[in-house]
């Protein structure tokens, strides 16, 4: 038998390689031939992003750096171990959240009481919320829809007076100092390694930073402060309690007994022999238990004179703070990027859509 040869059958070109090379092709020409577009939108873009990055206003960073109190946990797992002795707590005090510090010093407790706190800027003192309030010009972009806002400035710092229109105006206020959608003025975040808390106020306004900066720390710190004052508070008053109730139970016992005997002298029956001896031991008993709380009375007290701050400050930032602003290079660059992809996925599309329609 006889094998015919096919001369086609001779190379197997790969249809799928061969159409997307030429697709490529197509598209490259697409693309060559819009040349002036992609360059006229690069121009264009990269234009708009120097001319932002020129008008922006420099902005000016203030960091503060801040660590846990460590030493302040073994104090306070201490006395929690005096009350597991009387069965009023346990003496395990568990790991302290770095991610509730954080959630803490943007929170509406503490911010408010900063923005609250009066503050020297551009040779004016006023409340710092004052201040946000005209450098950012927020009451004349709140005017544009509530025409009051215009001329809207705080007075006094009495929260629960606060009218509804200062209660509007302060929640607007702590939402721009925050952030949300958008960054907002005060950051604060932890080196996962270290440990270590840095807070950061970025504003238009070196003053303004500086300030935002010390009064948040300030408000924060003193509220850890606090919060670890009434634990360990708490604590003595719990063990004193105790230690007062032993001590009733002591001279109850110690009368009672006195009284058996002065009451009934010698002509005692063995039944009130046998009541008197009960209460002597009783006596006796309290008498150690009062000893003993005594001892942890005295190490409650101890605790509670030596509480330490909670978080402890490491570097402060001081003026004068070196003014930021965006990279006119960078934007430039970023800006002819942007535009060349624009232009380019415009042509790109248009030839697709005009592919279809042909086919």
């Amino acid at each position: 038998m006889n094998d015919t040869i096919n001369p086609n059958n001779s190379q197997h070109d790969d249809p799928g390689l061969k159409e997307l090379i030429l697709k490529a092709r197509e598209y490259g020409i697409a693309l060559w031939k819009g040349k002036i577009l992609i360059l006229v939108l690069a121009v264009l873009f990269g234009s708009i992003f120097f001319l932002r990055a020129r008008l922006t206003h420099p902005t000016y960073g203030a960091t503060l750096t801040f660590a846990l109190n460590e030493g302040e946990s073994g104090g306070v797992g201490g006395v929690g171990g005096l009350l597991g002795q009387f069965g009023l707590g346990s003496s395990s005090t568990g790991k302290v959240s770095l991610d509730k510090i954080v959630e803490l010093s943007k929170s509406m407790r503490i911010v408010n009481q900063a923005l609250f706190e009066k503050a020297t800027v551009a040779g004016k003192e006023d409340y710092l919320a004052n201040h946000i309030l005209l450098i950012y010009e927020l009451n004349k972009k709140w005017a544009k829809n509530n025409p009051p806002f215009e001329h809207f400035r705080f007075t006094h710092d009495s929260f629960p007076a606060f009218t509804l229109e200062e209660n509007s105006a302060l929640k607007g206020i702590y939402g721009f100092t925050v952030g949300g959608m958008k960054p907002g003025l005060v950051t604060c975040g932890y080196n996962t390694e270290s440990t270590i808390f840095s807070m950061t106020s970025t504003t238009e306004n070196e003053e303004l930073s500086l300030a935002l900066t010390e009064n948040i720390f300030h408000h924060l710190s003193r509220f850890y402060i606090q919060q670890s004052s009434d634990k360990q508070k708490q604590t003595y008053d719990l063990v004193k309690a105790k230690t007062d109730s032993i001590y009733r139970q002591w001279t109850s016992s110690e009368f009672t007994a006195s009284n058996m005997e002065e009451s009934e002298g010698a002509l005692w029956a063995p039944s009130d022999r046998t009541r008197r001896t009960i209460k002597v031991k009783q006596s006796n008993m309290y008498a150690m238990a009062y000893g003993e709380a005594i001892k942890n009375l005295e190490m409650a007290d101890y605790a509670v004179k030596n509480s330490t701050p909670f978080i402890r400050e490491i570097d402060r930032p001081f003026s004068p703070l070196y003014p930021q602003s965006p990279a006119k290079l960078r934007q430039i660059i970023m800006g002819l990027i942007l535009g060349s992809f624009i232009a380019a996925g415009w042509l790109l599309g248009r030839k697709i859509i005009l592919d279809a329609i042909n086919s």
